[in-house]
């Protein structure tokens, strides 16, 4: 695509999330709400064991990891078995954003004000194409994982004949680096087989797959430092919180810790969806530039997306 048409949707994009904001804080509430009920027999195990013991000082007014410890091989452990509970309700919320995603995506597509019924009547349609593009997501993460097996071996191999701790440290954060960008790639590349799907209609998940390879075959560049620039802010902005939480706040600083951690939540999650945004913004303008409207008058035709049909 010449550069001079080349679509601007970095600012564009940060745009379209603010208009729509209202997804932004239902994805927050619900996130919220199914963290609180995944947390809440940790809390109501812990409480009891901590409550009249002289030893919670070391929790309450820090992080002391013997104390965690301590406390993890009591008999009657109260952090005992935490992990089934936390891990359905993660799935309950995956199950959530993947059926949210439809509407989200449509709503960044077409740029206009969904009724409800609109916006879930798209969540639904798109339902099970992104369960079938979640399928294609966990064959192209086999080959990944290969990699990462492969990269630790050579890891351990370098670290047993060498004398010197450095080789090895510079090849773990290389090939560290390599996976990381690879797996960004990965996910650009599902990205727009979604946004095709929604933009277009496409119920064929694997042709949806070929159209966005395609894509990002021959506009990577463009592609690809969209969707890491804003990776790059949520991470130097979550990096700066985690600092403020560990560094800068006092133990006694409950309130204003959860205060943080949930704006840290909330950023990251807006930076989620500007991706999404742009995306979507950059394949309509795409489309927009390589197949203009015509000169002549065409007779029209029914809009193949029942999102569109509803709001009209």
């Amino acid at each position: 695509m010449p550069s001079a048409v080349r679509p601007k949707t970095f600012i564009s994009g940060a745009g379209l999330v603010w208009r729509w904001q209202r997804i932004l804080w239902w994805i927050f509430i619900v996130n919220l709400v199914l963290a609180h009920f995944a947390i809440r027999g940790l809390v109501d195990r812990v409480s009891p064991a901590l409550a009249h013991s002289s030893a919670s000082e070391r929790l309450v007014n820090g992080y002391d990891l013997t104390a965690v410890m301590e406390l993890a091989v009591q008999p009657d452990s109260p952090l005992e078995t935490p992990g089934p509970v936390v891990f359905h309700y993660s799935v309950v919320f995956a199950v959530f954003m993947i059926f949210s995603t439809g509407g989200t995506l449509a709503t960044y597509v077409f740029d206009t004000k969904p009724s409800t019924t609109a916006f879930f009547e798209a969540c639904g349609h798109h339902f099970w194409r992104f369960v079938r593009l979640l399928g294609y997501m966990a064959l192209a993460f086999i080959p990944m994982g290969i990699l990462i097996a492969i990269c630790s071996a050579i890891h351990h191999s370098i670290d047993d004949k060498s004398n010197s701790p450095y080789p090895a440290a510079y090849f773990s954060g290389a090939s560290s680096l390599l996976i990381l960008l690879l797996l960004m790639v990965l996910r650009l590349w599902f990205d727009m087989a979604q946004v095709i799907a929604v933009a277009d209609d496409e119920t064929r998940m694997h042709r949806a797959l070929r159209r966005a390879a395609s894509l990002l075959k021959h506009n990577f560049g463009s592609l690809f430092w969209l969707y890491l620039r804003i990776s790059l802010l949520a991470w130097i902005f979550c990096g700066l919180g985690l600092y403020l939480w560990m560094y800068q706040l006092s133990p006694w600083s409950i309130t204003t810790a959860f205060l943080l951690t949930q704006l840290m939540l909330i950023f990251w999650i807006a930076t989620r969806l500007w991706q999404r945004a742009s995306e979507a913004l950059w394949y309509r303008q795409y489309q927009a530039v390589m197949v203009p409207e015509p000169a002549y008058p065409r007779s029209p035709a029914p809009a193949p997306v029942p999102y569109s049909t509803a709001m009209n």
